[in-house]
C-alpha cells in the first residue's frame, strides 16, 4: 500500500507540474481552457473554476489540458485561432516547466554542506571481471578513457557515456599509477545481470564494504528476533553470498520469502551462523521476504572516503542549471544507447519500478525523495519532447511541418499518425511493465 500511495503522490506531482506549464502559458495568451485533468478515465473529483473544469481521475498515469473547440458562448478564445508560434509555446511549456521544476528543486538541494564520494574502491566481487583483471581494494580511480574522475558519481556517468567502448582505467595504487583495461565484451555494468547489484563490473565504493552492514534495530516478534539476531551485529553473508551493502542484503532476503536461509554475522569479534525463514511482507507491492531488522552502513573511517564542501550563492545557481543540462544530456545518451543496443533494453523501467523507488526514497528522507523527483522530472520532460505523435514533441513536429508547408497536415494524415503514436507508446509501456514484472521474478 505504501508503494501504491507513494507512486500516486509522485506521478501526480510530476503531472500537475507538466500540465500546469501548458495551462499557465495558455492563460498568458488568454486561450480558454476547458479541462485540466490529473489522470485518465472516470473522474473521481471535479470542480469548475471560471471556464475550466479541474478533475482528478481514476488512472494515475498522466494527465491532460483540453481546450475549447467550439465557441459555445461569448468570451471564449480558441486554441485554433492563435498563431503557430503561440501554439508551439503552449505545447513546449509542459516539458519546459518539468525542467524548471527540477532546477528549483536543485537550488534547494545544492544549499548547505555538500559532499563527494571519493572514487576509492572499498570492495571487489571475487567472481567479477574487475577481480580477474587485477583491481585492488583501496585503488583510487583517476580517469576512465582520459575522462577525469573525482567522485563515484563521475564514474557512474562515464560508464553510461562510454556504454559501447572499452574502459581504460588509470588508477592510483600506493602512490603509483596503474592502467587496467576492461574490454567492452566483458562489461556487465549496463546489462540486466547488473540490476540492483550496485557494483559496476564488480567494483564497490563507499559505503559498501565487507563487514559494513550493521543491524541498528530488531523488530519485536520478527524472524530475526526469534533467531537471535541482535542490534549491532554485522552481516557478512547470506547463503554464502558476501554482503557488501544494504542493497545486497535486501535483494537476497527479498527473494527468499518463506525459505530457510543462513546468515553469517559478526558479534563482538565472534563469527556466528544463524538460520531463519524470512516472512512474506504483505504490505509490499510484491510478496517479498523480510526478516524484521533495520540496517545501516557503518564503514569505519568514513571521512577518508568523503570530501565535504559548500557552494557560494552564485555557484548554487550555476551548479543547479548545469545539473539540469547534464541530466538532459545523460537521459538523451541513455536513450540513444538503448536504441543502438549498447545498453540492455531490459533495463527500461516502468510504473512498478517507479512505485518502488518512490516508496524507498520517501522512506529514506526528504532529500533523497527530492533528488528522485529531479531525476523523474528531467526524464518526463525529455520523453515528452520525443517526436512521437500524441506526445508534445510529436505535436511540435507537426507544427514544424505546418510552418514549412504553409498549411496544416490533412486531418486524415493526423489521425493515422496519432494512432501510430498510440501504438508505439502502448508497446513501450508494455515493454516497461514486462521488464518490471520480470525483475520482480528474478529478484
Amino acid at each position: 500500500m505504501h508503494s501504491i500511495l507513494s507512486f500516486i503522490l509522485t506521478i501526480s506531482l510530476v503531472v500537475i507540474v507538466h500540465e500546469f506549464g501548458h495551462f499557465l502559458v495558455a492563460k498568458i495568451f488568454k486561450v480558454s481552457v476547458e479541462k485540466f485533468s490529473v489522470g485518465f478515465g472516470r473522474a473521481l473529483y471535479k470542480k469548475k473554476i471560471g471556464l475550466t473544469e479541474f478533475s482528478l481521475r481514476i488512472i494515475p498515469l498522466g494527465g491532460f489540458v483540453q481546450f475549447y473547440e467550439n465557441v459555445e458562448f461569448e468570451g471564449l478564445k480558441l486554441f485554433e485561432s492563435i498563431s503557430l508560434v503561440k501554439k508551439s509555446l503552449i505545447v513546449l511549456a509542459g516539458p519546459l516547466i518539468n525542467f524548471i521544476f527540477a532546477f528549483i528543486l536543485l537550488l534547494f538541494l545544492n544549499q548547505g554542506e555538500q559532499f563527494k564520494v571519493i572514487p576509492q574502491i572499498t570492495a571487489i566481487n571475487s567472481q567479477s571481471i574487475a577481480a580477474k583483471l587485477g583491481f585492488k581494494i583501496n585503488d583510487i580511480i583517476v580517469s576512465v578513457n582520459d575522462n577525469k574522475i573525482t567522485s563515484v558519481n563521475d564514474h557512474n556517468k562515464a560508464l553510461i557515456e562510454l556504454a559501447n567502448k572499452d574502459l581504460t582505467y588509470k588508477l592510483l595504487r600506493n602512490n603509483k599509477k596503474i592502467t587496467i583495461t576492461i574490454n567492452s565484451s566483458d562489461r556487465i555494468d549496463l546489462k540486466r545481470s547488473q540490476i540492483n547489484r550496485g557494483s559496476p563490473n564488480g567494483l564497490y565504493f563507499f559505503p559498501s564494504s565487507i563487514n559494513s552492514v550493521e543491524i541498528s534495530n530488531v523488530v519485536s516478534g520478527s524472524p530475526a528476533e526469534i533467531a537471535d539476531i541482535r542490534k549491532n551485529d554485522r552481516i557478512l553473508s547470506v547463503d554464502n553470498t558476501t554482503i557488501f551493502n544494504s542493497s545486497d542484503l535486501v535483494r537476497l532476503v527479498n527473494g527468499k520469502a518463506d525459505e530457510l536461509i543462513t546468515i553469517k554475522v559478526m558479534r563482538n569479534s565472534e563469527l556466528l551462523s544463524i538460520s531463519l525463514k524470512p516472512r512474506i511482507d504483505t504490505d509490499n507491492i510484491r510478496n517479498v521476504g523480510v526478516i524484521g531488522v533495520m540496517i545501516k552502513q557503518n564503514l569505519d573511517d568514513k571521512n577518508k572516503y568523503i570530501n565535504f564542501f559548500k557552494f557560494s550563492s552564485l555557484e548554487i545557481f550555476y551548479k543547479s542549471f548545469y545539473d539540469v543540462i547534464n541530466g538532459i544530456k545523460m537521459v538523451f545518451k541513455s536513450f540513444m544507447h538503448i536504441l543502438t543496443g549498447n545498453i540492455d533494453w531490459r533495463l527500461l523501467s516502468g510504473p512498478i519500478s517507479i512505485a518502488e523507488l518512490s516508496s524507498e526514497t520517501l522512506s529514506m528522507g526528504i532529500i533523497t525523495y527530492l533528488s528522485f523527483l529531479v531525476f523523474l522530472n528531467i526524464n518526463i520532460g525529455f520523453l515528452n519532447l520525443l517526436p512521437i505523435p500524441t506526445l508534445d514533441g510529436g505535436q511540435l513536429f507537426f507544427y514544424m511541418i505546418e510552418a514549412g508547408l504553409g498549411s496544416p497536415l490533412k486531418r486524415k494524415n493526423m489521425i493515422i499518425s496519432q494512432r501510430v503514436g498510440v501504438i508505439i507508446l502502448f508497446l513501450v509501456f508494455t515493454l516497461a511493465v514486462y521488464n518490471d514484472v520480470f525483475n520482480l521474478m528474478i529478484n
